[in-house]
């Protein structure tokens, strides 16, 4: 992947985070060090001192409660990571971190609009890209992976085509 075609999902996942418009925890997820060592590497000016915002630590402390969901969400996503982009292991720590929001994915994560979310998983995670035939949200897509995985959680439809929560599922073109 090319250097410039990552910052598209770093940069704006990062502003977001920095502004408090983000769900992601204290560092996106990740420890300090590799926060730090992502910012550096697209060049970001940043003062380092205003990270540890309030509702990110408290999203932090929260997401201790889910722990085990988390790491089912990690692990799925590391075992169809492309470990040749840069900061892979770091996006699926932010994905992962980015799905125990309550709101769509692409806006927990603090992108503008659901399809760079759609061009991400296509570079980090092409197989759950491919996977995705249905064009379903990402973050309901993942927890059905789960599901069908041996997962605990609770697949709401045998069929999705005869779900009433169909259009909350998946994007709909015309």
């Amino acid at each position: 992947m090319q250097e410039e075609k990552y910052h598209q999902y770093w940069r704006p996942i990062i502003h977001s985070y920095l502004s408090g418009q983000s769900a992601l925890p204290l560092y996106l997820g990740l420890d300090k060090n590799r926060f730090i060592q992502v910012i550096e590497s697209l060049d970001l000016k940043i003062n380092l001192t205003h990270l540890e915002t309030k509702p990110a630590t408290l999203r932090s402390e929260l997401m201790a409660f889910r722990t085990e969901e988390y790491n089912q969400l990690h692990q799925l996503l590391c075992q169809n990571l492309d470990n040749s982009c840069k900061f892979a292991a770091e996006m699926a720590i932010v994905i992962s971190s980015g799905c125990l929001g309550s709101q769509h994915l692409w806006y927990d994560l603090g992108l503008p609009k659901r399809a760079i979310l759609t061009h991400l998983f296509s570079d980090y995670f092409p197989a759950l890209s491919i996977a995705n035939v249905h064009n379903m949200r990402w973050k309901r897509f993942l927890y059905r992976q789960l599901c069908e995985n041996g997962g605990d959680y609770l697949c709401r439809s045998p069929s999705c085509e005869t779900c009433s929560s169909y259009r909350e599922c998946f994007e709909i073109t015309s």
